[in-house]
């Protein structure tokens, strides 16, 4: 083995490790370790749960934005999208910890969300594919479990500065754990120059596609709304279900302490089945995986309304499976349907309905429980609303003469 060839082995892998954390200090702490700040900051400034779901809501800023992340991506390279990004998500969480005004929770949310296209799946997809295109599946499982990695770590972590330094402390905390890992992208991640597209398309030659599809021909295809249709009604599990996880617990009578520890469950389990759908999406089409795991989702919710203690423990672990398993199935079935030239681009795209449930979930969930004191009405509508995701991943192929 040539020198060269020792160093591309090794930058691979430094390449993965970062994207790794990249996730996990994006995803994983914007969305699953604010569980553990709802409590408080309603304590603190009197604001209602609505309120502050409506934070959370300000998520579309991430679907509006990813299609021109994913664009300069595709133009620019990932190192310095992932690195700008990273830079934003930072100042976010700065802000919040200085934060004293509603507004100003929502203003940091916004910056928040911007930042989580371009440090998370739109360079993962591409980068995985160009340095491991014979086991992108699973490399993509890897990395995006660093999602929820940080769900099993974050949350507990969290609830233990606020209660031993308060949230502000627990922010600026995020916010330095974000900028050291900005550093590491800026030390590892690069594009490999040299790739060549129809070269890694025979090597992952399982998948539907028979070239490497320019944007505008994507969205002629069936297959692309279908997805798209399928991803957005999907997200309702997370934005209405799992983001509101640790309050449910905590108005079933668990303590902050407990229900963390559900979420940490819940963390586990969505890892586990990461790792097992990109395996799989390296034997069989992703296509067919993604109807699986949405049905997960629904026997999970199933078992979180009940009562239980020992069905929420277990509905909290399919949860996991269910949920961990969209961040590696997006990515892998929007390769093999479309191949890996424009993906950045495509999957960008596919990202913007999924504004839809970023806004309306967290909305209608805090309504529910300001007016019922109870998430289970909220859960219900999730699961029709998954029904109709399963009809349309059935449809979610390319047709080949």
């Amino acid at each position: 083995m040539s020198l060269g060839s020792i160093k591309s082995e090794y930058r691979k892998w430094y390449i993965a490790s970062t994207t790794f954390l990249s996730v996990g200090v994006s995803i994983g702490l914007i969305q699953y370790a604010f569980q553990a700040f709802v409590i408080p900051l309603e304590q603190e400034f009197g604001w209602s749960r609505t309120e502050i779901n409506i934070s959370i809501s300000l998520g579309i800023a991430s679907s509006l934005i990813a299609p021109f992340v994913g664009r300069f991506l595709d133009k620019f390279g990932s190192m310095k999208i992932m690195a700008l990004s990273l830079f934003v998500i930072t100042i976010g969480f700065l802000f919040r910890a200085s934060m004293n005004h509603i507004w100003q929770l929502y203003l940091s949310s916004i910056l928040l969300h911007v930042g989580i296209p371009g440090a998370t799946q739109l360079p993962l997809g591409k980068l995985m594919g160009i340095w491991f295109p014979k086991i992108r599946g699973r490399m993509i499982g890897f990395t995006m479990a660093g999602n929820n990695f940080s769900a099993v770590i974050s949350v507990p972590i969290a609830t233990f500065l606020i209660i031993s330094s308060g949230w502000r402390i627990a922010f600026f905390s995020l916010a330095i754990a974000t900028f050291i890992v900005m550093i590491l992208v800026l030390l590892f991640i690069r594009d490999d120059k040299n790739y060549n597209f129809s070269k890694i398309n025979n090597t992952i030659s399982k998948n539907n596609h028979e070239k490497d599809y320019e944007t505008k021909e994507a969205f002629k295809t069936y297959a692309f709304w279908f997805l798209a249709a399928g991803i957005t009604l999907q997200q309702f599990a997370r934005t209405t279900v799992v983001i509101q996880l640790v309050p449910h617990f905590i108005s079933q009578g668990m303590s902050s302490t407990l229900a963390s520890s559900m979420m940490s469950v819940f963390g586990i389990f969505a890892v586990i089945s990461k790792l097992i759908s990109g395996w799989l999406s390296d034997l069989i089409p992703s296509r067919f995986i993604l109807i699986i795991v949405v049905i997960l989702q629904m026997i999970g919710i199933q078992m979180i309304l009940s009562e239980n203690f020992t069905h929420l423990w277990i509905g909290s672990g399919l949860m996991g499976l269910g949920i961990g398993a969209m961040g590696v199935l997006g990515p892998s079935t929007t390769t093999e349907l479309f191949g890996l030239k424009k993906y950045a681009s495509i999957f960008g795209t596919l990202q913007m309905p999924v504004a839809i449930p970023v806004i309306v979930g967290p909305i209608i969930s805090g309504v529910i429980f300001d007016n019922y004191k109870s998430y289970n009405l909220a859960f219900n509508l999730v699961e029709l609303l998954l029904i109709i995701s399963i009809m349309c991943f059935i449809f979610v192929r390319i047709k080949t003469k």
